[in-house]
């Protein structure tokens, strides 16, 4: 009930303040561009939460179908859509590495090594050398990162954890997207995230950071310097991700990745944030920092 009250108030919180937006003249237009994205949060939100509030089997397969997305969306990018046997034996491989994160996550750390020998022998014994080397990669990211959030999911209190990052990066992208249609003008990275203004980032950062720290505080129970540093951590991984990735398409001469929802383009365009923030916050409960 906590969680529903969290997630209802700040989309609420959203929602009031695109339709105060949409009051002024010079307001309406950019409102109304907003409520689409905004109306997505819903899925996008849900997509993650959900089946991981269903239980670790629901989940594990919601984060298969994540993983084997994710790395056709990579392969893509780079004109080697999976064509041959050894790229689709990887993209299987990879949904279940992705699942055994949430399922047996002790089982990964051999799992992973494991899985790119294979590949990597594979490939070679195919002889396509170029495909290869992509390959291998789309095992670290998109998949080694998605599992991770599944090994995140399974441990102590794992659905709040990643309650924690989820919430954090969409309130985070929410909010930046919010305020930097409606009085951003600076870009503070032109050539790399040419859409991103600093009023925007700035708006993100700290609507993200209050709705992590109430997450942390009072769902997770953390006290007030581990809820900061989990939040900073968070936030400053989600950023990281996203300009990675942002690199990664510019590199390619691409807009977005190829499209899984039309408003905001591909699965590693809605989640590159999550991917990052979630490996970040599981390497700082490994070493007991909060």
């Amino acid at each position: 009930m906590i969680v529903l009250l969290v997630v209802g108030g700040l989309f609420a919180l959203g929602g009031a303040l695109i339709a105060i937006a949409g009051l002024v003249p010079a307001g309406r237009k950019v409102a109304a561009e907003l409520w689409p994205f905004y109306r997505s949060e819903f899925l996008i939100v849900g997509a993650v939460l959900l089946p991981s509030a269903a239980g670790p089997w629901p989940f594990a397969v919601a984060l298969a179908a994540m993983a084997a997305r994710g790395q056709y969306e990579l392969l893509d990018l780079f004109g080697r859509a999976p064509r041959l046997l050894f790229q689709k034996l990887a993209l299987m491989a990879g949904a279940g590495l992705a699942a055994l994160g949430v399922l047996f996550p002790e089982q990964l750390p051999a799992a992973l090594p494991a899985v790119l020998l294979a590949v990597a022998l594979a490939g070679l014994a195919s002889g396509a050398r170029g495909d290869l080397s992509l390959t291998l990669a789309s095992l670290v990211f998109p998949v080694a990162l998605v599992s991770l959030a599944g090994v995140l999911r399974a441990g102590p209190d794992g659905f709040l954890w990643l309650f924690l990052v989820q919430g954090v990066v969409e309130t985070n992208d929410s909010f930046a997207l919010l305020v930097g249609k409606l009085m951003g003008r600076t870009r503070p990275f032109p050539n790399l995230s040419p859409g991103k203004t600093l009023a925007g980032l700035v708006g993100g950062m700290l609507a993200g950071a209050g709705a992590g720290f109430v997450i942390a505080r009072c769902l997770i129970g953390l006290a007030p310097v581990p809820a900061l540093v989990a939040v900073a951590a968070t936030l400053l991984a989600g950023l990281a991700g996203d300009l990675l990735v942002s690199a990664l398409k510019r590199a390619r001469g691409a807009k977005d990745f190829r499209p899984l929802a039309l408003i905001h383009g591909g699965l590693l365009d809605i989640y590159d944030s999550l991917l990052f923030a979630a490996p970040a916050l599981l390497a700082l409960k490994a070493l007991r920092l909060v």
